[in-house]
């Protein structure tokens, strides 16, 4: 395309709005990537290269929908361990399905757990991973499709040999550690891949970056997603901050970007690779959606030996899943929870107003998440808003629900309704015989793990405006000590927590220089020179993989403070929420030249009032 006017090429409009995509793996890298390689140089023989065991993948496939319909892409990354030998076969380490909705503008995620048990056609019951292995790619497809009960539109393949080399092209991605990380190997015992990575937001190279994204000796398969998730929206953030407003004089540099991917990355339809209007089109669309994307978490439990461990989810826990996957415009957005006006000085949205008089609705509480006391605590936050409740005293025949779900009968849809905007992030279902028998009239009301011990919406007049959550605590001695340590050698003005979650445990540092204390103070390059940054972290509920942490930087351009959910205004301070689905992932503020922010865990079990409380907390501490 050229500018008569001018005689010189003028850069497509639509690679400058591809340039912005962001959000998932296939927003940025499969995008992004793709269509610069199909640009770039004449990459399309190689971007368009499929290997037969993807065309065989072809068949299984579902037909495109038509462009005002959401589509489903399963990404698959494979590994190859190096103590495996030659010839051995490569695992699927990756399963993730990706799905962007033109119409209700999400793009959601869903990451299955590589060892969850599930039915591979043809091979019986095994770890999801085997299916790639046992059949390739074309069994991979068909036993995602049988467990999630989904249809396919695309198949991405990931060659994570060149997962190194793209992290590298862009100079590194800074990514927000939550933990202490570290393995060597040992001879005599498997081999892993080795990590030494110190907590705090920092910039990991392709090498950490790989070992960040796959660890998982200390906790699970769900963390192991979660990190996975994490990185994506890291390199995504970076990308974004490196090829927004390219030029035709900057796009050589990103050359060896376009060959890494198209060398790396395989795409394929039911008739083949997608062609260049559609990767245009798919591209167009993420950015118009950018910053709506919502995680699905597959709510599953760990089950075998020490020796032979898996995973397994229950078919309920499998469909809440799936639910959410498809239905991400049902989660309830956290906005309504943060207290106070936004900058802008716009009013926070009033109180919920039921559409049915709760004094007319009848309703049992259940137990469906296995928190001892849960169904109490939900049942008697639910009468303060005037409902008759009674708590069963038998729980649900499953402690998998990942959110809550209200079952109803007929005439009491709206009353549903109701409750699940209330509860926030909960699901409505006709009532089935298994809960019917919990009650012969009203709403049957299962309590799932999304719920914290507090109501999304409360009751006008009984929110004292100023008042903490039960597991929070006024204390400004305990961790005092602790910050001021980190306060001599940082270059700038050190905050702490003066409020204590009870159930968590600052976590005391490892590693050479900062064994034994408790707040990293560390160098981000990019923020100036000396000790321009500080972290510290807590271990949740004694949770094998479940920190969350304070950052202090001067690096406040840090690609993760782009693009907050909502701005409000409160004690003088400015702060930043950033959402994941019903949860408050981040809070954060700038003061005195610095940037401050709480980080909720990988799988963000911080309720969100805490999150809040922990981050107006920060004070001086001196």
């Amino acid at each position: 395309m050229y500018d008569t006017r001018r005689g010189k090429r003028r850069r497509p409009r639509w690679l400058r709005v591809l340039l912005w995509t962001g959000g998932s793996l296939l927003a940025t890298v499969l995008i992004v990537g793709l269509v610069v390689a199909w640009w770039v140089h004449g990459l399309v023989d190689q971007v368009g290269h499929i290997s037969k065991d993807v065309q065989s993948s072809q068949s299984s496939l579902a037909s495109l929908p038509t462009s005002s319909q959401p589509t489903i892409a399963l990404v698959v990354g494979s590994d190859h361990r190096s103590g495996d030998g030659k010839n051995a076969p490569s695992r699927s380490d990756t399963l993730m399905l990706v799905r962007i909705d033109p119409r209700t503008k999400y793009i959601s995620l869903l990451s299955l757990p590589r060892d969850l048990h599930v039915d591979i056609p043809g091979y019986g019951t095994d770890k999801i991973n085997a299916a790639y292995s046992d059949g390739g790619y074309k069994l991979a497809l068909k036993t995602v499709e049988n467990a999630t009960g989904l249809n396919v539109n695309y198949l991405i393949t990931v060659d994570f040999s060149g997962f190194t080399k793209l992290v590298g092209a862009f100079g590194g991605v800074y990514v927000p550690v939550d933990q202490y990380y570290y393995h060597v190997n040992q001879a005599g015992y498997d081999q892993y891949s080795q990590i030494n990575i110190a907590p705090g937001y920092q910039k990991l190279d392709g090498v950490n970056g790989l070992a960040f994204s796959r660890y998982r000796h200390t906790d699970s398969d769900f963390y192991r997603n979660a990190r996975q998730q994490v990185f994506l929206k890291a390199f995504e953030q970076r990308a974004s901050s490196q090829l927004h407003g390219i030029g035709l004089d900057q796009l050589s540099t990103f050359k060896n970007v376009a060959e890494t991917i198209a060398s790396s990355v395989q795409v394929t339809g039911k008739s083949g690779p997608p062609s260049i209007q559609t990767m245009i089109t798919y591209a167009t669309t993420a950015y118009s959606i950018r910053g709506r994307v919502i995680s699905a978490k597959l709510d599953a439990q760990t089950a075998g030996s020490a020796t032979d461990s898996y995973v397994v989810a229950s078919p309920e826990a499998m469909r809440a899943a799936v639910f959410t996957f498809t239905h991400p415009d049902s989660v309830v957005s956290p906005k309504n929870q943060l207290p106070g006006k936004n900058p802008g000085g716009t009013k926070p949205p009033k109180s919920y107003k039921p559409k049915v008089d709760p004094s007319g609705v009848a309703m049992t509480v259940v137990n469906g998440n296995g928190n001892v006391g849960s169904a109490g605590k939900a049942g008697t936050a639910l009468m303060a808003w005037g409902y008759p409740v009674t708590v069963s005293t038998t729980p649900a025949p499953s402690f998998s629900f990942a959110q809550s779900a209200i079952y109803y009968r007929v005439n009491d849809k709206l009353a549903a309704q109701d409750v699940a905007t209330i509860l926030g992030g909960a699901q409505t279902h006709p009532i089935t015989p298994t809960y019917a028998a919990f009650a012969s009239h009203g709403l049957v009301v299962v309590i799932g793990k999304s719920f914290h011990g507090t109501l999304a919406q409360q009751p006008p007049s009984t929110t004292p405006p100023n008042s903490l959550p039960s597991d929070i605590v006024r204390d400004s001695t305990t961790y005092r000590s602790s910050f001021l340590q980190a306060d001599g050698p940082a270059n700038f003005r050190v905050l702490y927590p003066t409020v204590r979650q009870t159930t968590s445990t600052l976590q005391t540092m490892l590693g050479t220089p900062d064994s034994g204390t408790a707040v990293r103070v560390y160098n981000i390059k990019e923020a100036g020179g000396g000790n321009n940054s500080a972290y510290a972290y807590w271990s949740y509920n004694g949770t094998p993989g479940a920190y969350w942490g304070i950052e202090q930087t001067r690096f406040t351009k840090a690609p993760i403070l782009a693009n907050p959910d909502q701005q409000r205004k409160l004690d003088g301070r400015t702060y930043l929420f950033y959402f994941n689905g019903a949860h408050v992932h981040m809070v954060a503020f700038i003061w005195n030249n610095t940037a401050y922010w709480v980080q909720n865990t990988l799988r963000d079990e911080m309720s969100n009032p805490d999150m809040i409380a922990i981050a107006r907390s920060l004070k001086p501490v001196r």
